[in-house]
């Protein structure tokens, strides 16, 4: 945890070094059986789809740390740039291992070294994880009524998720919620401009990923879009809840061809979800290997800056 406690650095050096090789077998497990179609789909994809892809994923996880980042400054605690990059992406590892926790927990114990409560390092990521779900189910819905793909939801349906989505994002209940789960002495204070931004930001992330899949297609163009955009977002939301696989490995891939596949075709959505899922675990773990090398040589951790704020929790 830190170097407080020194007897107790052999023990968190061992589980550093678990983490990261379990890590590295799931991510191998997610995709070791596909080898052939993904080499399949890398030969029907042009050099210049596959650099721009992994460019607009690189950029989408950014966009998702800076927002992780946003969310535990609303409870005071703000980490240095590369610091907390460091935390966010190394921590979102744990992703990769079956379980749905690890990376909860990972982000607890590595922003514990910065002074960050365990507790408040929790209510952040939970709290991230319920915006990531809100901006998944509104791009979902909206894609779904804009007519994009041929679903067989009624609209009174859709619309209802739609409201639901939005009210979940009201400052009021994200500040509640995030305070409950922080623990006594943390509050979540963010005003309906902060979620705004926050709102911002998955846009940004959603709208890379979504790119990324067009860019992949062996038809590229502006009208895939918004299907690309919403069977991500729709497929991030069923991985989300297969809480025994790896980053919901094959339940958002099976979900993005459900989707994909009408404007595609079968084998293409599926090269195209394959090559999305390699990139995006290789791109965690640039991002995250990135990040510790610049904080390590940079030497010793410099605490969190603690940023209290007299704002009253935005009303309903």
């Amino acid at each position: 945890m830190s170097d407080r406690h020194p007897a107790l650095k052999p023990a968190m050096n061992l589980a550093r070094v678990l983490f990261l090789l379990l890590v590295v077998a799931f991510a191998w497990w997610g995709l070791h059986d596909r080898g052939d179609e993904l080499r399949h789909g890398l030969a029907r994809t042009s050099i210049t789809g596959v650099l721009v892809a992994s460019t607009l994923v690189l950029v989408g996880l950014l966009a998702t740390s800076v927002a992780w980042l946003r969310l535990l400054a609303g409870f005071g605690h703000r980490l240095p740039g590369w610091d907390g990059r460091a935390v966010f992406f190394v921590g979102q590892l744990g992703k990769y291992i079956p379980g749905s926790v690890w990376s909860v927990s990972a982000h607890a114990g590595l922003a514990r070294k910065y002074g960050v409560p365990l507790r408040c390092s929790v209510g952040t990521s939970m709290t991230f994880l319920g915006v990531n779900l809100a901006t998944a189910g509104l791009l979902g819905g909206s894609v779904t009524l804009a007519g994009s793909w041929a679903l067989h939801v009624p609209d009174w349906l859709v619309v209802l998720g739609l409201v639901a989505c939005v009210v979940a994002m009201a400052p009021a209940l994200v500040n509640r919620l995030g305070s409950f789960v922080a623990g006594p002495g943390e509050s979540l204070r963010l005003s309906w401009l902060d979620v705004a931004v926050l709102v911002a930001l998955m846009g940004v992330t959603w709208g890379c990923y979504a790119g990324a899949i067009v860019a992949l297609s062996p038809d590229p163009g502006w009208p895939l879009l918004g299907v690309a955009a919403g069977a991500f977002a729709v497929g991030y939301t069923v991985g989300v809840a297969v809480v025994l696989a790896p980053a919901g490995v094959g339940a958002r891939e099976v979900t993005m061809v459900a989707l994909m596949a009408p404007s595609m075709g079968v084998g293409a959505a599926t090269a195209v979800a394959l090559l999305t899922r390699a990139l995006h675990t290789v791109a965690d773990l640039v991002w995250a290997l990135s990040a510790w090398l610049v904080v390590r040589g940079r030497g010793p951790a410099e605490p969190a800056v603690d940023t209290p704020t007299r704002r009253e929790p935005a009303p309903l």
